[in-house]
């Protein structure tokens, strides 16, 4: 019996949808017929939707899995429709599929429909086959990439490109709209918004019974993803590959309706930034750096004095200052300060004058970015004119020390430009009460560790201790103060 395998494979989504698959058996079977080879239908292997042209053929599972099994079975034959179903770049094929089963199968067989005579790499008709094969590829890639980027260029028609849609989402009309589990995904950004770290959030989700995108229990990793993903604020991305080395990428604000707001994205970023700078948000220190000794202007360190007694966790945490040699129960200092600072907080949450000062305390460091922009810019501008001094009079050196002061500028003027968005995102959240509502009734709550540490750093300038005067708490100006717009907002002057 000569046996045969027949080979089909789909280049696109589209096809799936049209006969591509029905019009390629029905040739590859007529092909079989009449070279007298059986070709039972578990025999033809089907690649879904896989291009020949962006995936080499070692890429393309299917195609690797048809290998083996000919090996396997001692079948050394297979069909394919034509040369372009087999690669199109040309080379692939050969080296990834062709020779590695000629050194197994010496009489390797491999046919297209349109020939009758066996495919041979070193047969110039084959050679000049799969070089078309590629060269259409080329020109088809080019026109449709083209294409989409004059589109996008002139913001003709907002489309999601044809990918998995995002968890809480469905597709309606070839728009995202939010699903029965858009809820899951809100309250995953409220959770991080806490300082709650992305693997506690999974545990939460399991621990609720609470299914994962699919299907499974909640991982970090799975988290992780939805939290970067910026489709939940409403923007669409597209990133359109030219090649392996050039992508051309575009975003679409309020491309579809948000679950979330954006706010919660510069929220989470400054709160990785806080836990940077400060420690752990998880930790029982929960003033950890933020204690500073009046007499030596050190900050105090922390001690972990617990213990284990016949089976029973017994609890002892200091704070320490080992340049003036005392300690101090951690306990009694969170007793002591910890409702002090959200009464304050509790304050400033219903106090009238705080959206006010709030909002002139960002007027005031809009101003001084701006004024820092224009600056920038004005030194980048001068560097330049010196940069084509120096060219014309051939002094390399002197251009490469301006090169030097033109990148540390480029630098800060990004920082400062990137400041210019966080700050819109903070006025936008005194204005629609978005930051200032999440502390209303703030006594009341039963707040956890990784809450309240948050809440000390977002409003705690430091606390002053010693070991003979009373405790002092000195606030921040703003809470926005955390988000250090201050150090974007210093002069630039030179």
């Amino acid at each position: 019996m000569n046996l045969t395998f027949g080979y089909i494979r789909r280049s696109s989504y589209k096809q799936i949808e049209n006969n591509s698959v029905e019009i390629q058996k029905s040739q590859i079977k007529n092909f079989a017929h009449r070279k007298s080879l059986e070709l039972p239908d578990e025999f033809i292997v089907i690649e879904e939707a896989t291009s020949a042209y962006s995936k080499r053929a070692n890429q393309r599972k299917e195609l690797m899995r048809l290998r083996e099994m000919m090996i396997e079975m001692n079948v050394p034959r297979v069909i394919f429709y034509e040369a372009s179903r087999m690669d199109r770049t040309g080379y692939t094929f050969v080296l990834d599929f062709y020779r590695p089963l000629m050194s197994k199968l010496p009489n390797l067989e491999i046919y297209t429909t349109n020939s009758d005579e066996p495919f041979n790499p070193d047969n110039e008709y084959n050679k000049i086959a799969l070089l078309i094969a590629m060269q259409e590829s080329e020109i088809k890639s080019e026109r449709a990439t083209s294409g989409l980027i004059t589109v996008l260029e002139n913001n003709e028609k907002i489309i999601r490109p044809g990918s998995k849609i995002p968890f809480g989402y469905k597709h309606v009309k070839k728009k995202l709209v939010p699903d029965e589990n858009a809820e899951i995904v809100t309250f995953i950004f409220f959770l991080q918004s806490w300082g709650v770290s992305m693997h506690k959030i999974a545990t939460i989700l399991n621990d609720a019974s609470i299914s994962a995108p699919l299907g499974g229990p909640w991982g970090t990793s799975t988290v992780e993803n939805i939290l970067k993903n910026p489709v939940y604020t409403g923007k669409l991305l597209w990133h359109v590959h030219k090649n392996r080395k050039k992508t051309t990428s575009f975003e679409f604000r309020e491309a579809h309706e948000s679950l979330i707001d954006n706010f919660f994205v510069v929220l989470n970023e400054n709160n990785i930034k806080l836990q940077n700078k400060y420690g752990r948000l998880d930790t029982p220190f929960l003033f950890l750096n933020k204690l500073e000794c009046q007499h030596c202007c050190r900050l105090l360190s922390t001690q972990n004095a617990s213990t284990t007694r016949n089976g029973k966790k017994y609890y002892y945490h200091y704070y320490v200052c080992k340049q003036c040699k005392y300690k101090l129960s951690a306990n009694k200092v969170h007793e002591l300060l910890i409702p002090k600072v959200f009464k304050h907080i509790d304050d400033l949450a219903v106090n009238d004058k705080t959206k006010s000062s709030t909002i002139e305390y960002l007027n005031t460091i809009d101003h001084t970015i701006k004024e820092n922009i224009i600056n920038v810019e004005k030194q980048l501008d001068n560097l330049a004119s010196k940069g084509c001094i120096a060219k014309e009079h051939g002094d390399r050196e002197y251009e490469q020390v301006l090169e030097v002061f033109q990148t540390k500028l480029l630098k800060t003027l990004t920082e400062l430009v990137t400041s210019q968005g966080v700050l819109q995102e903070l006025f936008e959240a005194v204005h629609s009460d978005l930051f200032f509502s999440r502390f209303n009734s703030l006594l009341k709550s039963e707040l956890g560790t990784t809450e309240t540490r948050l809440l000390l750093l977002y409003f705690v300038d430091k606390i002053l201790v010693s070991s003979e005067n009373p405790i002092k708490i000195m606030f921040k100006e703003s809470p926005f103060a955390s988000f250090h717009l201050t150090d974007a907002g210093q002069s630039t002057e030179t």
